[in-house]
């Protein structure tokens, strides 16, 4: 009995056509309820109304466009050559609208993910900047350095398009933490007193960084290391990430006065020094002699 029923079912005359109703009735209902659940996330994280309206713009049409290039290699035969020309046509549309598709997808992912937010300052590939907006299409930076080589404002502004998410790396600076750890580098000799030298760079950081150490309990301290020409000391503190460049320009200049009052610090550096070796152990000319004593 119920082989005898699938059987006159798909031998119905007009079983392709009931068959791409049924997938026609079952996508607008999963139409409805993905838009449902989409407009709830992006109407709380879309930053701005329009955003939100221009992705179901898109999202409608980009939907519609889907479903109906899967409806025309699913029937194919049903609709015979003008399905093939159709479905090669909508193919080419998919392909010259592939950029604007990846941007949404990017967008939505930020929206979704939240890797970073208006405000926030970011590294995406190697473009820094602080994030002024987040549309659809792409994201607007203030851009940081570029014209410059520390971390500053240059005065420029960045378009990214969203799509270069999916295959740059994407570092925020102020996502997880409110302060960031950066450094001071410095070379003594190795007649210096490191002792000192440690303890004052210490306090120039702490006074600079005050009201960081009182909230997070956290002392900026140094770190030593052995090089050709002396040793290198590296001050380690908490900043802000938008004041780097002006707090360690701060440290730096206290350090250095404290450092010139000092008689057991020395700077270190490197210097080259050339010595003249007579040939058969003959004395040198008198001119060079006395060019050598000057230098």
């Amino acid at each position: 009995m119920f082989s005898e029923i699938l059987d006159a079912l798909l031998n119905f005359k007009y079983a392709s056509v009931v068959s791409m109703v049924l997938v026609v009735i079952g996508t607008v209902i999963v139409y409805f309820r993905l838009t449902s659940q989409m407009r709830k996330l992006a109407d709380t994280r879309a930053y701005k109304p329009e955003n939100a309206d221009r992705f179901f713009f898109i999202w409608r049409y980009v939907f519609m466009f889907s479903i109906g290039s899967v409806i025309i290699f699913l029937f194919s035969d049903t609709f015979g050559l003008l399905g093939i020309s159709l479905a090669f046509m909508m193919t080419l549309l998919g392909w010259g609208l592939r950029n604007p598709i990846t941007n949404l997808a990017a967008w939505l992912l930020v929206i979704l993910k939240r890797p970073y937010k208006i405000g926030d300052r970011v590294i995406l590939g190697e473009m820094i900047g602080d994030v002024r907006d987040i549309s659809v299409m792409y994201t607007q930076l203030d851009q940081v350095g570029g014209t410059i080589g520390g971390e500053e404002k240059s005065g420029r502004s960045v378009l990214v398009p969203n799509q270069h998410l999916f295959r740059w790396n994407v570092i925020n600076y102020t996502r997880d933490e409110k302060y960031i750890l950066d450094e001071v580098i410095i070379r003594l000799t190795y007649r210096s007193d490191i002792t000192r030298a440690e303890q004052i760079m210490c306090e120039q950081a702490a006074e600079v960084t005050a009201d960081i150490h009182a909230e997070t309990g956290e002392s900026p301290y140094v770190r030593f290391e052995f090089i050709p020409s002396g040793v290198v000391a590296k001050l380690r503190y908490r900043v802000v990430a938008v004041k780097r460049q002006e707090i360690s320009t701060l440290i730096v200049e206290r350090i250095f006065d404290r450092f010139n009052r000092e008689g057991t610090i020395e700077f270190a550096y490197i210097k080259g020094e050339s010595q003249l070796i007579p040939k058969d152990g003959q004395t040198p000319p008198p001119q060079y002699l006395q060019t050598n004593s000057l230098q």
